[in-house]
Parts: C-alpha cells; sequence; structure tokens
C-alpha cells in the first residue's frame, strides 16, 4: 500500500507540475475597455494561434490522464474484486426467442 500511496503522490505532483503555467496571469489575456480593444485590436500571429491550441491539448491529455489515475485508484480501493468476475454462462448466445428472454430476465433480475 505504502508503494501505490507514493505513486499516487508522485503522479498528483507531475499533474500540478502541468498545471502550474496555466495558472500564471502572463496566459490569461486582460483588456481593460473591451470597445477600445475591438477597435485597436491587432490580428493574431500563426505562433500566438499554435501556442494556444497546443496549451489547450496539453489541458486535455492532462485531464484525460487525471481521470483515468482517479478511476484506476478508485477501483483499486472500491470496487469490490468479486463483482468482476464474468462467468462462461453470460458470453454465450441463446439460440431462440424464449431463451433470449429467459436470459434478459435473469441478467436484470427481474425474477
Amino acid at each position: 500500500m505504502k508503494n501505490s500511496l507514493k505513486k499516487y503522490l508522485i503522479s498528483i505532483a507531475i499533474v500540478t507540475a502541468l498545471f502550474t503555467p496555466l495558472l500564471l496571469p502572463a496566459y490569461a489575456k486582460s483588456e481593460l475597455n473591451p470597445t477600445v480593444a475591438a477597435a485597436t485590436k491587432q490580428p493574431e500571429s500563426k505562433k500566438e494561434i499554435a501556442f494556444r491550441f497546443i496549451m489547450a491539448m496539453v489541458g486535455v491529455a492532462t485531464s484525460s490522464v487525471l481521470i483515468y489515475v482517479g478511476l484506476t485508484v478508485y477501483n483499486k480501493l472500491f470496487k469490490n474484486p468479486s463483482a468482476s468476475v464474468v462467468g462462461l454462462n453470460s458470453l454465450r448466445t441463446p439460440e431462440n426467442f424464449k431463451e433470449a428472454i429467459n436470459v434478459f430476465i435473469s441478467k436484470t433480475d427481474w425474477d
């Protein structure tokens, strides 16, 4: 358990390190007067657009990794291991209509 906790804390530190540049005010576009800014707005360069796109993709990748780590930790800590066992009967295809109805009823606990 200590080893998994250590990995969890290291992954949180990595995610925090990846989010830190996004929190800096240098990346934020703050304009005091929107009407003046609209009239005098410079066209954005392709580098700036590419930088914003890359930062958005880094955010998407980071959130995906964070969700994956969170679900992995949840499964290891809270999921009952016996609930994930799948029997061979659940993979068998019913051969007729009556058998299909019986399989559906047994899987949905409608008895």
